[in-house]
């Protein structure tokens, strides 16, 4: 059996020989296999598009009516939407499939 290869001696500015916290690697490193995500991805996307679209019926309501807080306690229809989203999204989170 043959001794293992002989590095170069480092010095550093402490006096000591060790390279403490680092490791000779190779330059290939094999990729890592992606991780499953949990949750119901219908879920999450369905709450993507409720909230997408509260905000979009929000910035209409703004940009109608110029007092969204007027507009809003009439119509409240995008923080409904808006609530769905983030409900929905949290559950699809969580919920397996």
């Amino acid at each position: 059996m043959a001794p293992p290869p002989k590095f170069k001696e480092y010095k550093d500015d402490w006096g000591t020989t060790a390279r403490e916290g680092y490791e000779d690697r190779g330059t290939f490193r094999p990729p890592r296999a992606p991780q499953k995500r949990t949750g119901s991805p219908l879920l999450r996307t369905l709450g993507a598009i409720c909230i997408f679209g509260g905000l979009c019926w929000g910035a209409y309501l703004y940009t109608h009516d110029r007092d969204i807080v007027a507009a809003v306690q009439q119509d409240h229809g995008p923080v409904d939407s808006l609530g769905l989203g983030v409900i929905c999204s949290m559950v699809g989170k969580f919920l397996r499939t």
